[in-house]
């Protein structure tokens, strides 16, 4: 296993990662990752240069855009093929948008017609993409174990799969290690990330309160500081064979910047294997 953190193309946080320790990072890059973030070739050589001068590796390339928003996602994942192949690695992570408005019922359509023909690409690429579970509301298809299967049965190529992410069962009430067992071949990559519930907010604002920021009833944590027990979950990604990297999400709205990244991986360091 390999420990890394997300980050857009910044010289401070490849700096910071080599001071921590960390092996990798997970480079986004898109609209969300702000101007310098384009994934042009002149980037990729760019991105190479600063993460080879901190010793460090490209673990995924996050496609941090949401694709029904572009004009051709076709040529947009053409793009950060190109890009994923300039600074050395096969992974490409992401979320299953869909629009927020379209009916349930033609979800699975849309799904299918759209990613049918990105799988193809990655597959003829030597790529793996792999699919965040955030809820987002309701724009991300891919966010419980039973579209996980769906997902899978109508697009069956390989080169599909989960970047999986216990936190967000959390919030939710769900069973965040049944998963990793059930869809283990397609786990390509995994997020650390921990939620707290605040139960004294929760019993005070309900579940439908607000559920984001300091007013929220729960909140994102780096690992260690929140309900999950990380204990378990590497047993779990022990038991399926889990070999791949290890990429913590910092979203931690108390432990921000360095401090969260640092403790975060200390407390990593006595599961990775």
């Amino acid at each position: 296993m390999q420990l890394g953190f997300v980050s857009g193309i910044k010289e401070d946080s490849f700096r910071i990662a080599n001071e921590i320790g960390f092996d990798g990072v997970e480079i986004a890059v898109g609209k969300w990752a702000g101007r310098d973030g384009e994934p042009t070739s002149e980037n990729a050589q760019r991105t190479k240069e600063l993460i080879g001068k901190y010793g460090l590796k490209a673990l995924t390339v996050q496609w941090a855009e949401v694709h029904y928003e572009l004009e051709n996602s076709v040529d947009r994942l053409k793009q950060l093929v190109v890009f994923a192949n300039g600074v050395e690695t096969n992974m490409i992570t992401t979320n299953l948008w869909v629009p927020p408005d379209m009916a349930i019922s033609d979800r699975f359509n849309y799904f299918k017609k759209i990613w049918i023909e990105l799988a193809k690409i990655a597959e003829d690429a030597g790529m793996k993409i792999a699919i965040e579970n955030c809820p987002h509301g309701v724009k991300n298809l891919a966010s419980c174990p039973a579209t996980f299967r769906r997902m899978f049965e109508l697009v069956s190529s390989n080169a599909l799969g989960l970047q999986y992410d216990p936190s967000h069962f959390v919030f939710q009430f769900m069973d965040y290690l049944a998963p990793i067992r059930e869809f283990g071949p397609r786990i390509y990559s995994f997020h650390a990330k921990d939620t707290q519930i605040l139960y004294d907010r929760l019993n005070d604002v309900g579940v439908y309160g607000d559920q984001y920021g300091q007013d929220g009833w729960w909140r994102f944590r780096v690992p260690g500081y929140g309900d999950i027990d990380w204990r378990k979950i590497f047993i779990a990604l022990s038991d399926i064979g889990y070999a791949g990297d290890v990429i913590i999400e910092h979203e931690d709205p108390v432990l921000c910047g360095e401090d969260g990244l640092r403790r975060g991986y200390r407390f990593l360091q006595d599961y990775i294997f």
